[in-house]
């Protein structure tokens, strides 16, 4: 992601050709290898709030609606499942909510189904 929250033209070309999971494993193994995304500057997105959740936080929430538990989305999403814990703590806190089953009914409200 760019400085101004916009998805960069590598990731947004992975994304768009259904690469996502090759991405996620490529930047896995840039992670172990002691690589860093991180962003300099300040960030684009509001503190709290729907609209203040990361793209990987949007994805955990999904999966959390999907019923998955967090070792199943660790897998799915090439993370820890105690990645997953801290991604739905920071969820939770920035949603001001404290259950999985109030987190998936919220992204069911959003997602219209």
């Amino acid at each position: 992601m760019s400085s101004t929250g916009t998805a960069s033209p590598p990731r947004r070309s992975y994304e768009e050709l259904g690469a996502a999971r090759a991405l996620a494993r490529t930047e896995a193994a840039l992670r172990e290898a002691g690589g860093r995304r991180g962003r300099r500057g300040s960030r684009g997105r509001p503190r709290s709030g729907w609209d203040s959740l990361t793209p990987t936080e949007h994805s955990v929430a999904g999966l959390v609606a999907e019923g998955l538990s967090n070792p199943q989305i660790g897998e799915r999403l090439y993370i820890s499942s105690r990645t997953v814990q801290t991604h739905l703590a920071h969820v939770f806190a920035k949603l001001d909510m404290s259950a999985r089953t109030q987190l998936a009914a919220e992204v069911t409200r959003r997602s219209g189904v």
